[in-house]
């Protein structure tokens, strides 16, 4: 039988155990229970928090310069390619980033998806083209390292526009900089003919699922959000991590470039984080959010990952939409949970973007949108 999170008593029972931030209580103290006060109030506070402790503050909006070159590849006359150049530059200094824009023929108003990838090349191994195009979606690719790498070097990229000294508190991260160029494309499809009546989401892996899904809720003109294999920091709650999960503390010695400094105060504690990852997962509301696991991924903590969708739930409810719908049951391998605006599914597998994910994806976002 397939269940509202309000009756999902096994569940719910498990979430209980993570003593989770309620979602709807403000800093103060104060019960939200109503539309207005989520977007008026608890909504501004919880992404502010966000980006105050975890990920940094977006850098200041700049608008590129962007040129485009036609690619004389056509995936056998099914799509047209263009290379689309950003060129950003901050008192005389300039750094350009090459994206590339797929779209397929005669499909009018296809959907979009902005693809943050790691690799350049296109196609690759997380990007199938034309099982891509030929599911009857665009897709607009870019390869993070060439918006700035991947590593605590912040003189590169745009970052070197914008980073002027030692990073502290609030200052940008490598993702919040991720995050910041898919913003850009977005900006640039909107000026496109082909995206003018399109859905366009974001999508992204492992460290770029966290991207993706923090784009996503930052910036509510994306009508869905691809957040695969994103674990710790990303959909997974911190709290009560699972056997085998990532633990804030790797994660965060490991790659501190992909966090503001701040977040170093609640690695070893996160009991103390004045939030945990379902208040991201609830920025995506009432759009449509997709979230993929992996059986043998377990330190992306799936079962966290899950008990998140479910616990960011009550903000879809306050839009008199569904979030997660699912049995009174944690995951199983082959679930596919795709009745409300939440989707989670779990593949076998080890931590991957498969074809398999992108299928399942695209097949969500089909039924969501009544796209034939």
């Amino acid at each position: 039988m397939i269940l509202s999170v309000k009756n999902m008593s096994i569940v719910l029972n498990e979430l209980q155990k993570r003593n989770l931030p309620d979602l709807l209580c403000d800093g103060r103290g104060n019960k939200i229970n109503n539309l207005k006060d989520w977007e008026g109030i608890m909504r501004p506070y919880l992404r502010d928090l966000i980006l105050q402790i975890e990920f940094g503050k977006l850098p200041p909006y700049v608008k590129p310069e962007v040129t485009t070159s036609k690619v004389n590849v056509t995936f056998a006359g099914k799509a047209e390619w263009e290379r689309v150049d950003f060129t950003f530059t901050v008192n005389n200094d300039s750094h350009t980033v090459p994206t590339q824009l797929i779209i397929p023929k005669n499909k009018p108003n296809c959907p979009f998806i902005i693809y943050l990838n790691f690799e350049s090349q296109v196609p690759s191994k997380y990007l199938p083209i034309e099982e891509i195009i030929d599911s009857g979606f665009a897709v607009f690719s870019v390869c993070y390292n060439d918006i700035s790498t991947d590593n605590n070097d912040f003189t590169n990229g745009i970052a070197r526009l914008f980073t002027k000294s030692e990073r502290k508190g609030d200052d940008s991260s490598k993702i919040s900089y991720w995050s910041y160029m898919a913003m850009r494309m977005m900006d640039y499809l909107k000026t496109r003919e082909e995206a003018k009546n399109s859905i366009i989401g974001i999508g992204g892996h492992s460290r770029l699922g966290k991207t993706a899904l923090l784009t996503g809720a930052l910036d509510e003109r994306f009508d869905f959000v691809c957040s695969n294999n994103s674990g710790s920091s990303g959909v997974a709650l911190s709290r009560c991590r699972c056997e085998g999960g990532e633990y804030l503390r790797i994660g965060f010695n490991w790659f501190p470039y992909w966090y503001a400094p701040n977040y170093e105060a609640y690695v070893d504690c996160a009991e103390k984080l004045p939030f945990d990852q379902h208040a991201l997962v609830a920025l995506v509301a009432p759009r449509l959010l997709l979230v993929g696991a992996a059986e043998k991924d377990v330190w992306a903590d799936n079962d966290n990952q899950f008990l998140a969708c479910v616990a960011a739930s009550p903000a879809w409810e306050l839009y008199g939409k569904k979030g997660l719908i699912s049995p009174d049951k944690m995951p199983k391998v082959g679930d596919n949970l795709n009745e409300g605006n939440i989707c989670f599914h779990l593949r076998e597998g080890e931590h991957f973007h498969s074809r398999f994910d992108w299928n399942v994806y695209m097949q969500s976002v089909k039924k969501h949108f009544n796209i034939k």
